[in-house]
């Protein structure tokens, strides 16, 4: 009886330990989303890509899909000229934003992404810091976890030896 008590109070534990490993720490989501008050969604997809879906009064508009490793953290920006945050991808992968839009029914794969201002942030600075740091944040959790895997280990190369 006693065995099995004890089995019951390791099995949850163990469970909720591996869950809170499997994604990266994403705090700033909630905050993300409640900025943006349903207008955007935001979230991270167990392949770590931040989800963006854009909605207008018709519905669900696009969705725009990028790898976090793939994102600069310092590539968020207020553009004057459009009004809005500008999402950008790192150096080494110039085109990893994948757009979905649903009215054109086509898929386009760029290295920028808009994202409308929230109405509470004019100069869009407080969406700005939340994805900067959603992305940092995930970014460092990405590497940590990254470190703590062993890698596969590499296949002999070349014939055997059997000299004796």
């Amino acid at each position: 009886m006693f065995t099995i008590m004890r089995t019951t109070a390791i099995v949850p534990a163990l469970l909720f330990t591996l869950l809170a490993s499997a994604q990266p720490e994403v705090a700033p989501l909630g905050e993300l989303n409640t900025l943006y008050d349903g207008a955007v969604r935001f979230r991270v997809d167990r392949e770590d890509r931040l989800i963006v879906d854009l909605f207008d009064e018709s519905g669900h508009i696009r969705q725009d899909v990028a790898y976090i490793e793939h994102l600069a953290a310092d590539g968020f920006r207020f553009s004057t000229e459009e009004a809005v945050v500008v999402m950008g991808c790192g150096a080494d992968n110039p085109n990893c934003i994948s757009k979905e839009v649903f009215r054109m029914n086509v898929i386009r794969h760029t290295g920028r992404s808009i994202v409308p201002l929230a109405a509470g942030d004019p100069g869009g600075t407080r969406a700005i810091a939340l994805l900067s740091a959603l992305v940092a944040g995930s970014q460092e959790a990405i590497a940590r976890r990254d470190a703590e895997t062993h890698a596969r280990p590499q296949r002999r190369k070349g014939p055997r030896d059997t000299s004796p």
